[in-house]
Formats: C-alpha cells, structure tokens, sequence
C-alpha cells in the first residue's frame, strides 16, 4: 500500500469512528430527551423539598339584625420559631439575640410566659403560671409534672445522639433553685459569662419555649411574636434569618364597643377542651386552632369557624422558598346575624351608666334587657360596669380585680327576688285557680294577719279588685291571693310563665328558683303553710333573672304564649347569597290566662305611672305612645337593703317591646325607672322609627 492510499485509508477509519460516535451521542441525547425525557417540574423536584401546613380558616362575621358589622376580622402577621432549622447551638443563640435586639429596636413584645422563672435577678420559679404544669393531682393538690422536668428527660435521652457530650449535661435539680438552673441552662446554650443576667434570662425564655416544641413536649405552634409590622418582616426577609417564620393570620376585630358580655371571646383551645375534642372521630381541631370561648363566639361556634386549608412551600436546595402553592383553599365561615339592634344595644348601655352610678352611690351594678313581644327576640342585653370587647385581654388583670365585677353578667347569670314585678304571676294564679274573679275586691286596711303574725302593706288602699292591686302594689291583696291558692298552683303558673325555668337563649344563663317546699328542702329549711304570702309579692327564696322576668312581661303582653328567647336571627354563607340555618320560634309553655285576666291586668300596669306620679314618660304619653309597666323593691335578706327593679312594655294597645332593669341596692324600685324612659324614648323617637325602616328596606334589596 503506497503512502498516498495508506492515507485515504487512515482518513476513512477516522470519519467512521467520529460518525459512529456522534450517532452515538445523538441517540443517547434522543433517549435523554424524547424518549425518557423528564419534565421540568420534575427536573425542578429532584432537587428541592415541600413542607406542608394547616392554614387556619378566617372566623365569620357576627352582624346584627339588620346586616350591620358587630364583629370581623383583620389580617396580622405572627412570627414562628423552628430552631430545628436555625442550625446548631451557637446559631440558635445567634439568631435569638438577634431577634429580641430587633424586637427592642423596633418596640415589638415577643412572647415570653412559659418559662417558670422570673425575669429579673434573683430568679425564682414562678409556680402561680398554671401553664408551666402539665399534670394537676385533684386529690392531693399537687403538681405532679412540670414541661421543664419532661423537658430535661427528653433531652437526656438524646444523651447518646450527640458527639458532643452536650445531651449529658444535666440541668439540676429543677425543682428547687432556679439560679441554678439558669446557671445550667446558660451553660448548656453556651451564652456565655461576659453575658448579662437579663440577656440571659430574656434568650432562654425563647429557647425554653422553642424548645418544648422541637421536643415535642408540646405540640402547639410557639408564637414568638403577633401583629408585627411590614418594617419587622422586612429585617428578616433581607436577611436571610433561618428557622423564622412569617405568617398572616386572621384574627378578630370588633366593630363595636358594645354587647361585650354577649359577643363573647375567642381564644387558644385550653387543655381540657382539648381532651374532649380529640375524643370525638369526627373532630376536624388542631391544636393550634382558635375557637370560641364564651358568648355568641362559642353558641354559633359550628357556623362561625371556617373549613381550614393547606399550604405547600417548596424549597431548593438552598433552602430558598422557590414556590407556594394551595392543595386545598381555606374557606371563610359564615355569617351569623343576631336579634340585637345594635342602636338599642348602645341606648341601653348609655341608659344604664347615665343612671346606675345616680342611683346606688356607685357600688354593685345594674343589668337591662329589651324583647320583642312578637318573637321573643332580643333587642339589646347589657351589664353595667361593662368593658370593651377589643381590648379585653390586655384590660383582664385589671377587670378581674374590679370589685364591681365588670366581667360578671347581670342580665344573665344574675338572680334577684322580683318583688312587687311577681303580682301580675299571682294575679293569674288567683284566677285561674278560681279562688276570685277579676273584679273581687280584698279590703286593704294595711295590716294583714297571718296565722298570727301581722304583715303590713305600704298604705291603706281600701276595697282594691286585681287591677286596682297592681296599679296600688297592694300586698294585702296579693296575701290574701296567695294563702287562698297555695304554694303548688302559684309555682306550676309561674314556671308557665318561665320564672324559674330556661329561657330557650343559646348562651349560658343561671335558671333562677321557685319559693316553695322543695328548694326549702334543699336548704335543709322547713316550708311553713305561711311562707307562701311572702312568695306572693315576690320575695321569699324566689330568684330570677332579669331576662326570665322580661319573658314573663312578653308573655302576658302577648296573651299567654311563651317562646323561646334568642339571639340567632339567621346565618348566612360568607358571601350572604344563601341562607344556612333560621331561627324557629319555640313555644315552650302556655299560661291559663283568660283575655279577662289579661285585660285586668294590663289596665293595672297601664295606671302605675299616674299613680305612682312618674314624669320619664310624658313625651310619649303625649305622643300617644302608652306604656304598662310594674315597680319592684326587693328586699336583700335582713341587710337592710334592697335592689330596685322595672318591667315595662309599649305601646300598651299593640305591645312591641318589652324592658326589664335592675339596680342593685336602688333602693326603690321607682328609681330606675329613668334607665327604662331612656330606653323607650330612644326606641320609639322619629329619628330611631325611620332609621330602622331604612335599615330593613336595606336589608331586603
């Protein structure tokens, strides 16, 4: 082969070679990419990592009757720690102090109330903060186990996962010196000596509560602060800062100061609730969930909470967030519309602290409640001294040691002896027992002899028939009635009136007491036959709440039928196209109460303003707007003193409204009535008329 061939021939096995490769490559590149091509999302997942978390669902609206916002809500952000991803001690440490120093700078409160010891030199354990148990022994009253003690056992156990050696390090005796168990902690966290004791104090108090939650000793979220600003995030954003979480949060605002003690509140889930929710198979909580606590917030809690969502975050393999995504969307809860106006909620309220302080010198408080004589619904429910609902947790130390106890329900959970407001209950009893007529007259010379003892009336009222006795608030009358008919038929006609008895309201309520042999049982008392004339006029053991009395109102108002009182007008889906639950009015009793008896007894209490000279309701007498209404002076026991009360109802010849108040120590029943005349005058003035016309024309488009 000469040299020219040899060349062609070493050229050719070449192009071969270089042919056959890149045939190669091309059909390793075409199996790469066509035939076992991978999706770019999927290419993107190879190297990056999802977390998933339960989004809490925004509560619904609370409005009143009319669609008008009581309560909504408003979006916070809240800062979560995972120190699982802050990287190892020092880096904790690091990132801690960095974020109280922020804090500080930026005059932002972190949370700081769970670890037990106190935050200044000399520490001590701080045993009043129930929070630090776990475990409370009834029997002995004993804290049996502390999260710090589960703590400390849970890090010991780790002992042998970490090289360190820093897992053996044992805290101390927990349970007794706090020094020196802050001593152990620091060293354990390696803070330092050229530390401070307020430095360290402050940065343990954040690793505890991380802590607890790496550990899994507790298994809520640590909020390390709430409600943070745009000026916070953004520190942390531009810096990177591992193991921080930012989160916007739903949380309630309120749009009203009024109705406190019936909008209620709405918090964490306390462990005990907690044990009785996880117990039921169908329960959809989580630990972090907020729920309603008392008031309307925890009756309507079904309709109000929404259906909670979940959020996916993907990161690279950096640990940057490279995509958020919703696997399910969060859905709002719905709207639950209330029976109260919110205009005659806030008359009341202002009625009631105009006057109350007037009327008892400032000490113990009043309560008022406004129905409907249709329905039975509630217009408005107030207890004075009240607080306001948007501030109550920071306001609670101090409300709680109020000795007038603003916290406290008045309208609802209090009871008081009815007094004189009880005779139109007797006045029915009498008839329908057949023991006299409506127009029997009982002489009234103002003493009354009961097996031997003499009981008075106020003033010689002469020959008084049922009507006469109510405008004259004549006990003699009501003795006489009440010794001819007994104790059994007065209580089973009081209980038809719901005195005594559940109103049929969704929130909680005390249900007040019927004088008579068993409740004196009860007492280890003895019932004497005699008893029953001071049970008449409404004393004795009998105790009531002020909504129980102005359901009785309603109830003979309305001719005999008693119904169920309630604060639920409807409830619609989030967007208000569609109605999901309505309020059905409940007839829960029927008085025997003849339109004879009724008569007589609403002509009665349509006389007691004239007789008793009352001035609060002239520009609505002269208006033609008539009211009936019933003083009472209760007696409180042998202190001396007594509460005042007023039941009332207009206009007299087609009842809509009735009003019930109570102030404690009043003295006379007569002086609250200012609080009802301001009620009713605010109610049935023109300006009120109209705008609740607009507010129902609105409500219907």
């Amino acid at each position: 082969m000469n040299e020219k061939t040899s060349l062609y021939f070493r050229t050719a096995v070449i192009t071969l070679l270089l042919v056959a490769m890149c045939s190669t490559f091309v059909a390793l590149l075409y199996d790469a990419m066509v035939v076992n091509a991978i999706d770019p999302k999927e290419s993107q997942a190879i190297n990056t990592t999802s977390e998933t978390k339960i989004v809490q669902a925004a509560r619904g609206d609370i409005v009143d009757r009319y669609g008008r916002v009581l309560v909504t809500n408003r979006t916070e952000y809240v800062v979560t720690l995972n120190v699982a991803k802050m990287g190892g001690i020092e880096d904790q440490v690091r990132i801690i102090k960095r974020l109280i120093d922020l804090c500080k700078e930026l005059g932002i409160e972190w949370n700081d109330t769970e670890f037990p010891v106190s935050k200044t030199s000399p520490f001590e354990f701080t045993t009043e903060n129930e929070n630090a148990w776990l475990y409370w022994d009834e029997e002995v009253r004993d804290m049996r186990e502390t999260r710090l003690s589960r703590l400390t056992t849970k890090l010991a156990e780790q002992r042998d996962e970490d090289e360190s050696g820093k897992y053996r390090q044992v805290w101390g005796d927990n349970g007794t010196d706090a020094e020196q168990l802050i001593s152990n902690m620091s060293k354990y966290f390696e803070l330092g000596a050229s530390m401070g004791d307020s430095e360290r104090r402050e940065i343990l108090g954040v690793l505890y509560s991380a802590y607890l939650r790496w550990k899994e000793v507790l298994y809520t979220e640590y909020r390390f602060a709430e409600d943070v600003q745009m000026d916070f995030i953004n520190v942390v954003r531009q810096e990177q800062i591992p193991g921080v979480n930012i989160d916007p949060v739903s949380v309630r605002e309120y749009k009203t100061k009024y109705a406190a003690h019936l909008l209620g509140q709405v918090g964490p889930i306390s462990a005990e609730k907690w044990a009785e929710l996880k117990e039921n198979p169908d329960n959809t909580y989580n630990m972090n969930n907020s729920i309603g606590l008392s008031g309307v917030e925890a009756a309507f809690e079904k309709y109000l909470r929404g259906v909670d969502g979940v959020q996916r975050t993907t990161y690279n393999s950096d640990g940057m967030v490279v995509g958020v995504d919703y696997p399910t969307t969060p859905q709002v809860g719905n709207t639950v519309a209330m029976t109260i106006d919110r205009d005659v909620q806030k008359s009341v309220e202002n009625a009631l602290e105009k006057h109350t302080d007037d009327i008892n010198g400032g000490v113990d408080g009043s309560a008022a409640v406004v129905l409907k004589v249709e329905d039975s619904s509630i217009l408005a429910m107030a207890s004075y001294p009240t607080f306001d609902p948007a501030t109550y947790i920071e306001d609670y130390e101090e409300l709680a040691k109020d000795e007038r106890l603003p916290l406290y329900n008045r309208a609802l959970l209090g009871t008081f002896a009815p007094g004189s407001t009880y005779k139109m209950c007797t006045g029915t009893a009498a008839v329908s027992a057949g023991v006299t007529g409506v127009y029997r007259t009982v002489m009234c010379n103002g003493v009354y002899d009961n097996f031997g003892t003499r009981q008075t009336c106020t003033s010689r009222h002469g020959h008084d028939n049922l009507a006469d006795a109510i405008r004259d608030s004549c006990n003699i009358y009501f003795y006489t009635m009440g010794t001819e008919i007994g104790i059994d038929h007065l209580t089973e006609v009081a209980k038809s009136y719901g005195l005594g008895e559940p109103t049929g309201i969704e929130i909680a309520e005390s249900t007040g007491v019927n004088a008579g042999p068993a409740y004196s049982e009860k007492l280890g008392a003895t019932w004497y036959r005699g008893n029953v004339t001071s049970a008449a006029i409404g004393q004795s053991d009998n105790q009531f709440t002020i909504l129980q009395l102005a359901s009785y109102v309603a109830t003979l108002a309305r001719g005999g039928e008693r119904y169920d009182a309630h604060l639920m007008k409807n409830v619609k889906n989030s967007d208000n196209t569609e109605i999901v639950a309505e309020h059905e009015a409940q007839l829960l009793s029927t008085v025997e109460l003849s339109e004879t008896t009724r008569a007589a007894l609403i002509e009665g209490m349509g006389q007691v303003i004239e007789a008793d000279h009352v001035t609060e309701f002239e520009d609505l007498e002269e208006r033609g707007i008539k009211v009936g209404c019933k003083t009472g002076t209760a007696e409180l026991g042998k202190t001396g003193k007594y509460n005042g009360l007023f039941v009332a109802f207009a206009p007299i010849d087609d009842p809509e409204i009735v009003v019930c108040t109570v102030v404690e120590k009043a003295e006379y029943g007569v002086h609250t009535v200012a609080i009802t005349a301001d009620i009713m005058n605010d109610y049935f003035s023109e300006k009120a008329t109209l705008e609740r016309v607009e507010a129902e024309n609105q409500l219907l488009k």
